[in-house]
């Protein structure tokens, strides 16, 4: 169940930085997919843990996305005012 949850994670932090948010609805539909199909012993409570790790995740990419782009345009505009000078 561990390697679920970590690569949920992962997974929603990168679709989080790339996409908007109903890419979230194929990645549940394939965690579900993936999670129906594994062999662990308890599998409703794998496929609710993935699907809230994904979404956390991608709630973390967004916030880094977001971030990232303030930081990137206030750097510009620090740069383009010292070019200016």
């Amino acid at each position: 169940m561990a390697i679920f949850l970590i690569t949920g994670a992962i997974v929603g932090i990168v679709l989080g930085l790339r996409f908007k948010v109903l890419v979230l609805v194929p990645a549940i539909l394939l965690a579900t997919i993936v999670s129906v199909l594994s062999e662990s012993d308890h599998k409703l409570l794998t496929l609710v843990g993935t699907v809230a790790s994904l979404q956390m995740g991608y709630i973390a990419g967004s916030i880094l996305r977001l971030l990232a782009r303030s930081y990137t345009s206030r750097r510009g505009r620090v740069l383009g005012d010292e070019m200016l000078d």
